[in-house]
């Protein structure tokens, strides 16, 4: 019996979900082979929940963190499997949330009828059509040169890498003083005992970050800034009501849609709820608003409301909150508003000179080290790897509207040059943010892990239907092409 076979080229959570969901769908007993690709092989983990730091939580409740599709109270319910007793709203770390992934990922593999999960570590580079070859499976080549063959190939690659958000000259990134990834391993150790450091960003990553140094009794002073330099607000400590409420979208234009937001929050207050509420009631309902929406005025929302709704439905959980608060009234923390003019090294030290918005002075500061945390990037014709390069340089994907990711149809398949959907590459996760917006959270990633699974699996029974009619199986995945 033929074996059918579907490659997830990223082995993070959204990798991991995908597998999970894949193992999990009903189907026939015809063999699956399901291989999942990571660059660095740190299965169900990747950036977002391979930190191992106590300090870095999980920025949604425990009972809205089931990873399985339909199932938001999986993860609060597993957890009380384990004798460990949570409360609903407890925001717990998020290297614990990779242990649960992989405990549904092993399960998944354990339980599965006629499939199996195969790891594998490395970098795919490129996608082909083996044109001509019976079947034309999809051959994928990793950085190492090995080829690897499979039916369908799904797309969890994370967010995009973002470039440098500054000029920083050569002899900062050679000495060490400029850290452009604090999530590489033991990137973070000589900042350790630094006296002063400057993060670039005043996100959730600068918040990760400036809590692990503040972590330390002697750690460093941290001063943290971007253009806005807005930091992300707090949750509250019980959980949000979600309601759903009217939005107008008819004309395609933002200002109904803040004037229903607005007014659903002052409805709310009234009740004794508040602004949490309405953003978070808004989640399911964000990627049909966003599709609804004029170019122009995406353009808009993304110059003008992005940072503001950020740090608004990017919430720190409290006890997080509690600790930078007490980090920034014992002065060991200071966010604000600048843009870094220039960067250049004065001995070991690095001189940074900032600009305040709307001013013309400029502000000199001597810090030991300085460090990007400005977020994932947004441009995909400028930064995308190699693998995305490749498929848009072959029309086999286009970038969306925005250029934020890759446009995809409803169920995730990829749309081509032309903009007709594929048979066989499908993405899942923030490769979707252009189109859906609302994309990068496990919510989310589950439901596109389920879709995409009730997609494929009743494809690769009428795809071994229509290979049986051709000629012979192809040979194991992995096996090196000829």
């Amino acid at each position: 019996m033929s074996c059918r076979r579907v490659a997830i080229v990223g082995g993070g959570a959204a990798g991991a979900l995908v597998a999970i969901h894949l193992l999990r769908e009903p189907r026939e007993r015809d063999p699956l082979e399901v291989e999942l690709i990571d660059r660095a092989g740190s299965f169900g983990a990747g950036v977002a929940y391979g930190t191992q730091d106590p300090l870095h939580l999980l920025n949604v409740p425990a009972v809205r963190m089931g990873a399985i599709s339909g199932y938001p109270r999986h993860f609060h319910e597993w957890l009380a499997q384990r004798d460990e007793q949570v409360t609903e709203e407890a925001f717990l770390p998020r290297g614990l949330y990779a242990t649960y992934v992989r405990d549904l990922l092993a399960g998944a593999e354990r339980d599965a009828v006629d499939a199996r999960l195969l790891r594998r570590t490395g970098e795919v580079v490129s996608i082909n059509e083996r044109l001509g070859a019976v079947g034309a499976p999809l051959e994928l080549t990793l950085a190492d040169g090995l080829r690897l063959r499979a039916d369908y190939v799904v797309l969890a690659l994370g967010p995009l890498t973002a470039g440098d958000p500054v000029t920083v000259p050569e002899d900062l990134k050679a000495s060490g003083a400029y850290i452009s990834d604090p999530w590489a391993e033991g990137a973070l150790d000589a900042a350790r005992s630094d006296h002063c450091v400057l993060i670039i960003g005043t996100g959730l990553s600068m918040v990760d970050i400036a809590l692990t140094l503040g972590g330390e009794e002697q750690g460093p002073d941290v001063r943290a800034v971007s253009r806005h330099g807005l930091v992300p607000r707090r949750h509250r400590r019980r959980l949000t009501t979600v309601r759903r409420f009217h939005i107008p979208t008819e004309d395609g234009t933002l200002e109904p849609i803040v004037a229903a937001l607005l007014g659903q929050m002052c409805r709310v207050s009234c009740q004794g709820d508040d602004w949490r509420d309405v953003i978070d009631s808004m989640r399911p309902s964000t990627p049909e608003i966003w599709k609804s929406l004029r170019t122009s005025e995406k353009e808009r929302f993304l110059a003008d409301y992005q940072r503001l709704w950020d740090v608004h439905r990017f919430r720190m959980a409290p006890q997080v909150a509690d600790r930078f608060g007490a980090l920034e009234s014992a002065g060991r923390i200071r966010a604000g508003a600048s843009s870094i003019v220039s960067l250049e090294r004065r001995g070991s030290r690095v001189r940074a000179a900032l600009r305040v918005p709307g001013s013309r002075e400029v502000e000199t500061v001597e810090v030991d080290r300085v460090i990007s945390c400005s977020g994932a990037g947004c441009d995909l014709r400028r930064q995308a790897p190699p693998l995305l390069a490749g498929l848009l340089a072959a029309g086999r994907a286009r970038p969306d509207g925005l250029g934020l990711g890759l446009d995809v149809a409803e169920d995730g398949a990829l749309l081509d040059a032309e903009g007709s959907p594929s048979e066989r590459l499908f993405a899942v996760g923030s490769l979707r943010k252009g189109v859906e917006w609302e994309a990068i959270g496990i919510t989310e990633i589950r439901d596109h892990s389920a879709a995409v699974a009730r997609r494929i699996v009743p494809l690769l029974r009428s795809r071994k239907a229509k290979v049986e009619e051709r000629g012979p199986s192809l040979p194991p995945i992995g096996e090196a092409a000829a």
